[in-house]
C-alpha cells in the first residue's frame, strides 16, 4: 500500500516537474511567468469556485439543522399546561 503511495507522490513531482520545464522553455503558455502553465492555473481556479460553492452549500445546511434542533429543543423543554405545582409549607 505505502508502495503504491510512493509510485503516485512520484508520478505527481515528475509532472509538476515536466510542466514547470515545459512553462519555462515556452512549450507550454505561462502569461505571468510564474513556472506554472497556464491550463493548470485555470484548472485551479475552476476547482477552487467550486469548492467554495460546496462548502457554502453545506455550511447553509448545517445552519438549518441546527436551528431545527434548537427548535426542537425548545418544543421538548417547553412548559406543559396542567396542574400547578403548590408550594409545601
Amino acid at each position: 500500500m505505502i508502495d503504491v503511495l510512493f509510485i503516485i507522490i512520484g508520478l505527481l513531482i515528475v509532472a509538476l516537474a515536466g510542466s514547470v520545464i515545459a512553462a519555462k522553455k515556452g512549450w507550454i503558455s505561462d502569461r505571468d511567468k510564474d513556472g506554472i502553465a497556464d491550463v493548470i492555473e485555470d484548472r485551479v481556479d475552476i476547482v477552487k469556485d467550486k469548492v467554495e460553492d460546496v462548502v457554502e452549500d453545506v455550511v447553509d445546511a448545517v445552519e438549518d439543522k441546527i436551528d431545527a434542533v434548537k427548535e426542537a429543543a425548545k418544543k421538548v423543554t417547553r412548559k406543559k399546561p396542567g396542574r400547578k405545582k403548590t408550594a409545601k409549607k
